[in-house]
């Protein structure tokens, strides 16, 4: 409903104009449908009501093919009886043919002038609103009287939504799908589409759904996530259909059955260490707080600097492109060393590839302690890792969430005592010592050095690199300042690694109570230490 309603822009028809523009259709004036009339009286005469057209534009022929279809489609529709004015007080009943696509439209037409209570009177009071970028949907009339009147709140009066296409479902349904127009352009990554039904006994909307276009574009990722979680959702399901069943049956039982699966029950309980649900949903809020804060919100938001991902620059995205291709300095060492069979690094400032690297460095070292309990082990952590080293905290806090939530059997200490430093002779010790033995090994060595390294060669770069380009260090400072300020992407790396520092205390401290406090408390540096040793 938000992507729905909030690009409504009010706009101000001059005499003799086109009329009011709602999502992207036109509702003609009196001049307009005299003439259409005079051009079509067959059509005219069919209806006493004619659906408001789209916005005729020349960079695109939706809009007649639309109207060419509006005309030849046979719909079923129902009367009923309005009052219209005529002149000063005079009215006149007329009886005015309702179907899907005309109470949308008259309802975006109320929200156009900003007039909610007129939206209000082609809605049903049992709708049921589904806009998905809500994690529930609006019921009742109230509800969504809400959502029009904040959504009619501060809206831009040139945001305008353009229906693209238009589907009858019998004059009961309506299907839609528009894009965002803005400056007469369309809107970046601001697609959609929406399904509306009325209620055949009032003539009202009774029920709505919107699908909005995802502002990230994961690509083949995105079947990579499907892949992973996937599994994690089967193995809830069947984990709570069990306990489903185990309920009824102690239920149904008799009363020393039913002791004895309770018994069963606690004596199952007693070989895990179940999740800490309110943890994992604090986190959960924490990784939509970080979302909404550093990737959605609008521009401006808060005094908030740069543009979000579903809005983000050209520029900007190029920038992102270039530090990712000087992933850990590989191709400016390489050109500084002479080296140019790889082609040539991009252009980046060196304060910025500095903060990129050390942030990258800092989620890099963080999958040895990540894999080394049993919840790690359990969970696909070095694929969400993998996905983590480009995404950060987007990714890492719903992760951390679910494996704070993700109980841990009790057997697990049990485990590593048998299995030992030295590994088994069945080969479930055999392999990473992080992963088989919940201790570190040569993958946390090998990830400690490479990261210090890395984090070394960030705070070099950043100081001295490129003086050409960098400056002297107070010009660096200086730049750093207007970065954080200006750049929306290298603020979200300096709360990422604010983030990382937590993960390292709390990892550690779970994993190493013994560890010292400087390891623990020591960002980056403690971290890269507690690998190595």
């Amino acid at each position: 409903m938000t992507s729905s309603l909030i690009a409504a822009p009010r706009v101000t028809t001059p005499a003799g104009g086109r009329g009011t523009i709602h999502r992207g259709a036109v509702v003609p004036s009196a001049q307009q449908n005299q003439q259409k009339q005079q051009r079509r009286p067959a059509a005219a005469a069919a209806s006493s009501v004619i659906a408001p057209s789209l916005p005729r534009r020349s960079h695109s022929h939706h809009s007649a093919r639309l109207l060419l279809a509006l005309t030849r489609t046979k719909t079923t529709t129902f009367t009923t009886t309005t009052r219209a004015a005529v002149s000063g007080d005079a009215t006149t009943a007329a009886v005015t043919a309702v179907t899907a696509e005309s109470v949308v439209r008259g309802m975006y037409d109320a929200i156009n002038r900003r007039d909610v209570a007129g939206a209000l009177k082609f809605v049903d009071d049992d709708i049921l609103y589904e806009d998905f970028n809500f994690p529930t949907p609006f019921k009742g009339i109230d509800m969504v009287k809400k959502l029009f009147e904040e959504s009619c709140d501060g809206i831009p009066d040139d945001l305008l939504f353009i229906i693209d296409e238009c589907t009858d479902g019998g004059g009961m349904s309506v299907g839609m799908t528009w894009y965002v127009e803005i400056e007469g352009q369309p809107f970046p990554n601001a697609r959609g589409a929406s399904l509306y039904r009325i209620n055949p006994a009032s003539g009202k909307l009774v029920y709505a759904r919107d699908v909005v276009e995802s502002p990230l574009k994961l690509g083949d990722v995105s079947f990579s996530i499907i892949r992973l979680v996937a599994p994690l959702v089967k193995k809830q399901l069947q984990e709570q259909k069990k306990k489903n069943a185990a309920a009824g049956e102690i239920s149904g039982s008799s009363s020393s059955s039913s002791s004895a699966a309770v018994g069963g029950a606690a004596a199952a309980a007693g070989e895990s260490t179940g999740g800490n649900n309110a943890a994992a949903a604090t986190l959960y809020a924490l990784g939509a707080a970080y979302w909404f804060v550093l990737l959605l919100s609008p521009p401006g938001w808060q005094g908030l600097p740069g543009e979000p991902a579903w809005a983000v620059a050209p520029e900007t995205l190029k920038g992102v492109i270039d530090q990712s291709t000087d992933f850990f300095f590989v191709l400016p060492l390489l050109n500084k060393a002479g080296i140019d069979l790889l082609g040539p690094a991009p252009a980046v400032h060196p304060v910025t590839l500095g903060v990129f690297n050390f942030a990258e460095a800092f989620v890099f070292m963080l999958l040895p302690p990540l894999l080394m309990d049993r919840k790690g082990r359990d969970l696909p952590t070095v694929k969400l890792w993998s996905v983590a080293m480009f995404l950060t905290n987007a990714l890492l806090l719903p992760y951390m969430a679910l494996r704070t939530a993700t109980p841990v059997p009790a057997t697990w200490e049990a485990e590593k005592k048998a299995l030992g430093s030295g590994g088994s002779e069945g080969g479930e010790g055999q392999g990473l010592a992080e992963v088989a033995r919940g201790e570190k090994g040569l993958l946390s060595k090998a990830f400690g050095f490479s990261g210090l390294a890395v984090g070394l060669v960030s705070v070099a770069w950043a100081l001295a690199a490129d003086p050409e380009v960098g400056g002297d260090m107070a010009q660096r400072g200086v730049f750093l300042g207007e970065l954080l300020k200006s750049d929306r992407v290298s603020l979200a790396f300096v709360v990422d690694i604010a983030v990382f520092s937590a993960w390292q205390a709390y990892l550690i401290g779970q994993l190493d109570p013994k560890a010292p406090a400087a390891c623990k408390y020591v960002p980056f540096w403690g971290l890269a230490a507690w690998l190595m040793l």
